[in-house]
């Protein structure tokens, strides 16, 4: 399975989620698609889009995410329909129902459960 990061911004406004996700994600064998990080939120789809991804991560800083997740998210599930679109951190109680609506499907941080993401219908112990 492909996953397409999203890094959004320069280096140092994605790198720590981004590299925490590449972290989380090679832990299942998953193949990582990194890169330097996008401007904007149109170069980010169209090289989501070129990457044929089977899923994409944004990465970035929560004080960004307002403004780039409702704008990026539908691009992405627009270029990329069967995709399954992931946010780098937890969403804070107050903005969780705009970035769900926005079109994130899942959240990757330290209190997510890699093995009930990658196999949701696994026995109770994972």
């Amino acid at each position: 399975m492909k996953v397409f990061l999203a890094n959004m911004g320069p280096i140092p406004q994605h790198k720590a989620r981004a590299d925490f996700t590449t972290g989380f994600l090679q832990v299942g064998a998953f193949e990582v698609l990194g890169n330097n990080g996008f401007p904007t939120v149109e170069e980010a789809a169209a090289a989501a889009k070129e990457s044929g991804a089977d899923a994409v991560v944004i990465c970035s800083t929560d004080a960004t995410y307002p403004e780039i997740v409702p704008a990026l998210a539908p691009k992405l599930h627009g270029v990329l329909p069967e995709a399954t679109v992931f946010l780098a951190g937890a969403a804070p109680a107050d903005l969780l129902d705009t970035y769900n609506k926005a079109g994130i499907d899942e959240y990757i941080s330290v209190r997510a459960n890699w093995a009930r993401q990658a196999y949701p219908s696994a026995p109770c112990w994972i």
